[in-house]
């Protein structure tokens, strides 16, 4: 693996190209689709012979930072693939640069985010393509992006931005928007995340429409506001030492209807599938782990793990969505006889369900009454497991010839 990842032609845009080309031909399929953009960091301060690396965690740590697009069916948030990666090392601000500087900089770090807008181009007209990104892709820039492709977005407002003055008194989003009544509520389920405990609450809601003004300050953002739909998400009732759930979301796919307004809301949940590819890729297939000595050989080997992973939360996704849908339908026949055989289990009628528990048994999972879903490190350690057995059985079947 070494030797192979040190070759000229093993590229990590050459190992990715495949699996863009039919990810982008299942895209083309679907009548709408969720491009889910969001970053992640991939730390090798425990690798200090690690060429290559630059600054993460605030300075803290030594690492690169990863941005992925994930295609996801809007309706049910399966996964059809990895979009696109764009892997890169930070670089640090020059000393003493002002914020004012800053502004007036050609590029950006934050540019990659309208980049792989940009990369992925525009899509048929009667096609409804959505970017979905959290907070950091509050950007103008993000926008125009956007509206060049001819595409739409979705994103949670972080700035509290400038509205044309309303009887000569200036306006702003956030406060705007939180002014709005409550139209209605639901139960809501809040993921774990962050230090934060996945726990239920009731979500209020509200929506409208209102119009931006670009940045002052931002010369390259024009000076034609943009009109958006916003629909703010809000607990009432927090529990104690937990915070409050606030989401003001914003999108240019129009929203007129409360039906509407819960599925925009529907979609930015989708978003937290790209956490969970990152830690598939870092927990799960230990990206951080390999010891290649280079951030350029790390690159060319995510070009190998990436779908991979995607397929691990596809088989994992649907165990959980169609936990009785037949194994047979979505697995290999060798695989899936293996798996079957380790456990004791027909191949015929195990389920998609079975034999992913079976697989995370395989890996050390205890399945115990009182444990929860399996986790990506068992997940991951049965998966190799199945694979070395795999090999054995391809293995032998050659020597037996």
């Amino acid at each position: 693996m070494y030797r192979l990842l040190s070759e000229d032609d093993v590229t990590f845009e050459a190992l990715m190209q495949p699996h863009g080309e039919q990810t982008r031909a299942q895209i083309e399929a679907q009548p709408a689709i969720l491009l889910v953009q969001d970053t992640t960091e991939v730390d090798l301060s425990h690798h200090p012979k690690t060429s290559e690396v630059g600054e993460i965690g605030k300075g803290r740590g030594r690492g690169l930072d990863l941005q992925t697009v994930l295609a996801l069916v809007p309706k049910t948030g399966e996964v059809l693939g990895c979009a696109i990666h764009e892997p890169f090392v930070r670089t640090p601000a020059p000393a003493g640069e002002t914020r004012s500087k800053r502004r007036q900089r050609d590029t950006r770090e934050t540019d990659l985010w309208m980049r792989l807008v940009e990369r992925w181009g525009s899509f048929p007209a009667e096609r409804l393509v959505v970017h979905v990104g959290d907070r950091g892709a509050e950007m103008f820039p993000f926008f125009q992006a956007c509206q060049a492709t001819h595409t739409h977005l979705l994103v949670r407002g972080f700035e509290n931005r400038r509205l044309p003055p309303q009887e000569d008194a200036q306006t702003h989003l956030l406060d705007e928007v939180r002014s709005w009544p409550m139209v209605a509520h639901r139960p809501l389920q809040v993921p774990a995340s962050h230090g934060r405990t996945a726990r239920s609450t009731v979500g209020q809601l509200a929506f409208g429409q209102l119009t931006i003004l670009p940045p002052r300050f931002e010369t390259r953002c024009g000076k034609e506001p943009r009109s958006l739909w916003a629909v703010r998400v809000w607990e009432e009732n927090t529990p104690a030492g937990e915070e409050r759930l606030e989401w003001i979301l914003l999108t240019s796919v129009p929203t007129t209807t409360l039906e509407q307004a819960w599925e925009r809301v529907n979609w930015y949940e989708h978003r937290w599938v790209v956490e969970d590819y990152h830690q598939g890729l870092k927990t799960g297939c230990h990206l951080a782990q390999r010891q290649v000595q280079s951030v350029d050989r790390l690159k060319r080997l995510l070009g190998f793990l990436s779908p991979l992973a995607v397929r691990l939360l596809q088989v994992r996704d649907r165990a959980r969505r169609e936990p009785e849908q037949p194994a047979s339908q979505v697995l290999d026949a060798d695989v899936l006889a293996i798996v079957a055989a380790q456990t004791s289990q027909s191949p015929t009628t195990m389920t998609t369900q079975a034999f992913w528990q079976a697989v995370a048994q395989m890996g050390g999972y205890l399945a115990r009454r009182s444990d929860g879903p399996p986790g990506w490190k068992t997940l991951w350690q049965g998966w190799l497991r199945v694979q070395a057995l795999l090999e054995g059985v391809h293995l032998a079947f050659h020597l037996r010839l």
